[in-house]
């Protein structure tokens, strides 16, 4: 069964540093592009009205949040090491190195019953053009004001072979909100739920292979839900595997097979892969922000119509 799309208005405005999402009027969310060295969305409003991923460090003193990992802005691409480069927090270089991820131009912005915003960044790192990327996000509103938001990267190599090391942190990242973790840190309490399409659950979801992996619990008004992520089947190495962390991070990273896959005799390696000079590589994610657990909230259908089976 399709999605029903068209269950509300789209708006996509340019702000000073930033890109506003409304729909129906409310703000979904922001891409913001000046305030760091990458760009990332936040805030990123749930289907109850309130935020959906972690404040910090955005915002300070939220009740419940942990202050690590300040690199984890709640939804953003990057990898740690790209050509002995650390897009993942490039705040932390070594022997001075630099690298940022700069916005060249708005190719598109288009308001409707689906929005749609296209963007063109620039890798930056000692100084010099590393790969060239679009963003390509859509944004579908559905009934009971739950969204799908395609997010969709396609990054060409500059002059240079462009290389992804085996890392475990990279890809598309999601950093929940306080209140939706598995577990605190340091507590080791906590509401939430890892979930992914094999039916393994939070520390057994971690570093596993799966057509989509949802990170679902309680919102600041104690409801439960859910931020699904579906790794499209035509990106290379489908299905993805999931840097699911029970703390409140969930990564599609197909690039870190040395990591997730050792204890079945990966090596560290096994997980590079070299964008050629002048090539492009793309891949294609789906977020699905809902109401309640997978099950209630159909996210198998879901995924099935955006998969195309």
């Amino acid at each position: 069964m399709s999605p029903l799309f068209g269950q509300g208005e789209v708006s996509i405005s340019k702000l000073e540093g930033r890109i506003r999402i409304e729909i129906d009027g409310k703000l979904f969310t922001e891409w913001d592009h000046s305030t760091w060295k990458a760009p990332y969305l936040y805030p990123v409003i749930g289907p109850n009205g309130v935020g959906v991923t972690r404040n910090y460090p955005m915002k300070d003193g939220v009740e419940g949040e942990q202050h690590d990992h300040p690199h984890h802005r709640s939804i953003r691409f990057s990898h740690r090491d790209v050509n002995g480069l650390s897009f993942w927090a490039p705040d932390h270089q070594k022997e001075g190195r630099t690298a940022s991820i700069e916005l060249e131009e708005i190719e598109k912005m288009e308001s409707g019953e689906t929005g749609t915003l296209v963007l063109r960044n620039k890798w930056i790192g000692d100084g010099k053009l590393v790969l060239t990327e679009t963003v390509t996000l859509k944004f579908h509103p559905l009934a009971n004001r739950e969204v799908l938001m395609d997010f969709d990267i396609s990054m060409k190599a500059g002059d240079e072979d462009v290389t992804f090391h085996d890392e475990k942190d990279g890809g598309v990242s999601i950093r929940v909100a306080g209140s939706m973790k598995v577990e605190d840190r340091k507590t080791k309490e906590g509401k939430g739920t890892i979930m992914n399409s094999n039916g393994q659950k939070n520390l057994e979801a971690w570093g596993k292979r799966a057509d989509w992996c949802d990170y679902y619990g309680p919102d600041s008004t104690g409801k439960i839900v859910g931020i699904a992520m579906f790794d499209h089947p035509d990106n290379f190495r489908y299905p993805t595997h999931w840097h699911a962390r029970t703390y409140g991070l969930l990564t599609a990273n197909r690039f870190g097979a040395g990591f997730f896959d050792a204890k079945a005799g990966a090596k560290k390696g096994d997980g590079d892969h070299t964008i050629k000079a002048g090539e492009t590589l793309t891949l294609r994610h789906r977020f699905y922000f809902h109401h309640g657990d997978p099950e209630t909230a159909n996210v198998d259908e879901k995924f099935a119509d955006y998969a195309g089976k």
